[in-house]
């Protein structure tokens, strides 16, 4: 008999992006968006993402805290700028928290999300500062990201 079941569906398993995503929305009140970052976790990684800004000022949107301050590595930006009352439109990126934060003074957005069935657990942490191992298991160094 066997004594260790598989752990699912993992962040490689494809049919659980072609699948259509569980909803997930939030947004800020309009003006509560700062130049300090905003992190938003999924509870399962996301198959796609759409963030409107609903403010009058750009705001930066990334996948690090240090990508959407611009920190390390040589001050490089890694984050991308959405003018504002833009939209990026639906993004099909598989991810488990982004950060928003404004490029100056204050705004808003909203943000729709389609989530896969893949635990963000078990999603890999996306860093462009730490490579090694914790408990074990490799962290990769994911370049572009912070």
């Amino acid at each position: 008999m066997a004594q260790h079941w598989p752990k699912g569906a993992g962040p490689n398993f494809v049919p659980a992006y072609q699948v259509s995503g569980v909803p997930f929305v939030t947004s800020s009140l309009g003006t509560d968006l700062t130049t300090s970052p905003v992190q938003i976790d999924f509870p399962y990684a996301t198959r796609f993402f759409i963030v409107n800004n609903i403010g009058t000022v750009p705001i930066r949107i990334g996948f690090t805290e240090n990508g959407v301050n611009a920190k390390g590595q040589g001050e490089v930006s890694n984050y991308f700028l959405l003018a504002a009352s833009g939209s990026t439109g639906r993004l099909e990126i598989r991810c488990k928290s982004l950060f928003i934060r404004t490029h100056t003074t204050t705004g808003g957005y909203t943000l729709l999300a389609g989530l896969s069935g893949v635990d963000a657990g078990d999603f890999p942490v996306l860093t462009g500062t730490v490579s090694g191992s914790t408990n074990g298991v490799q962290i990769p160094n994911f370049k572009g990201v912070g």
